[in-house]
């Protein structure tokens, strides 16, 4: 039980080609908002799926909520690339608006962090988030990321600046 909703049809699983359109939606979806995600639209299924390739192929952190066989929630954390800086991931999640503050972040944000400790040998997971996304916030804080940064004014959309918030967390 979350927050008083069972949660026992939702399955938080590992990522998988056979949600590979369904989370394409999901990601559109979020984007579309126009609140939590840098981007504004989703990426296209060929990127998508290259993407999810990439993360299969090296077994990196990435979950998804899955409910009646959609992905309704994902969260990943990608190792960064370059010599010296491949012990740090960077964090990107999302959950569509209906399944919001039911306690899926946390499933989803604790597997996805165990996995990048323990599969992937990370030691830091770096993160972006806008000032106003007060929800996600509070669950970054609940996990113990700290603060490390900020980008005033860091995003202008519609006329509106948003602060960029740099946080982190060692694991």
């Amino acid at each position: 039980m979350c927050n008083g909703k069972s949660l026992k049809l939702m399955t938080i699983q590992y990522t998988s080609f056979a949600y590979t359109e369904s989370y394409c939606r999901a990601v559109d979806a979020v984007a579309r908002e126009r609140k939590y995600l840098g981007s504004t639209e989703g990426f296209s299924f060929d990127a998508t799926f290259l993407f999810t390739k990439t993360i299969i192929d090296n077994n990196l952190a990435q979950y998804l909520a899955i409910d009646n066989n959609q992905v309704v929630g994902w969260c990943d954390i990608i190792p960064k690339s370059y010599e010296g800086l491949r012990h740090v991931g960077v964090l990107g999640m999302g959950i569509l608006p209906e399944h919001r503050e039911k306690g899926l972040g946390t499933l989803l944000l604790q597997k996805t962090i165990e996995h990048a400790r323990n599969i992937n040998h990370l030691e830091k997971i770096e993160l972006d988030v806008f000032e106003s996304n007060n929800s996600a916030i509070a669950l970054y804080r609940k996990f113990e990321f700290e603060m490390e940064g900020k980008r005033e004014n860091g995003r202008k959309l519609d006329g509106t600046y948003d602060t960029i918030l740099l946080m982190r967390k060692f694991i």
